[in-house]
């Protein structure tokens, strides 16, 4: 039988608007890793990136601090080529193609997380297994996420058509 915890955050991007990376650089230096800084401050607009990648990171904590004590600090997202996000360890120096393979290895853990925002919010899951999941419930995992993604942007658009 496989284990799975679910963790999911949700921040409004105003709050990363109002604590910008100019007067508050160690908070940022602290959360994110070099990566981050860089992927988001790439945008023209980072602050809903930041967000995003914030929740994420709540997320993972929330649903691996179940099974093992890490620190948010030591989570880093990073993206795939397609522009999907992974889990990646805190450590820069650890060859990328390592990627989620970190939880996987060190802790018998697979993770999965996904990012959304709108103008206002930013929402994240995430999902965490074992290695010995079958690929039935890596399936039954991605509809989860589509009707998820569904609902949220649903909600999204009857909060913005109201």
């Amino acid at each position: 039988m496989t284990n799975c915890f679910i963790g999911i955050d949700i921040i409004e991007i105003q709050r990363f608007r109002a604590f910008p990376p100019s007067k508050h650089s160690r908070f940022y230096a602290h959360i994110f890793s070099e990566y981050e800084l860089q992927y988001c401050s790439d945008f023209s607009d980072p602050y809903p990136h930041f967000a995003g990648i914030f929740a994420a990171k709540e997320a993972i904590f929330k649903a691996v601090n179940k099974l093992l004590p890490i620190k948010l600090t030591q989570i880093s997202i990073q993206h795939d080529k397609n522009g999907k996000p992974e889990v990646w360890p805190e450590d820069r120096t650890i060859s990328p193609s390592i990627g989620n393979k970190w939880l996987n290895d060190n802790y018998d853990l697979k993770v999965q997380v996904t990012i959304a925002h709108s103008s206002e919010l930013a929402i994240a899951w995430a999902i965490v297994f074992s290695r010995s999941s079958d690929y039935d419930l890596l399936k039954e995992l991605s509809e989860i996420k589509v009707k998820l993604e569904r609902e949220v942007n649903d909600e999204f658009q009857n909060r913005c058509i109201s």
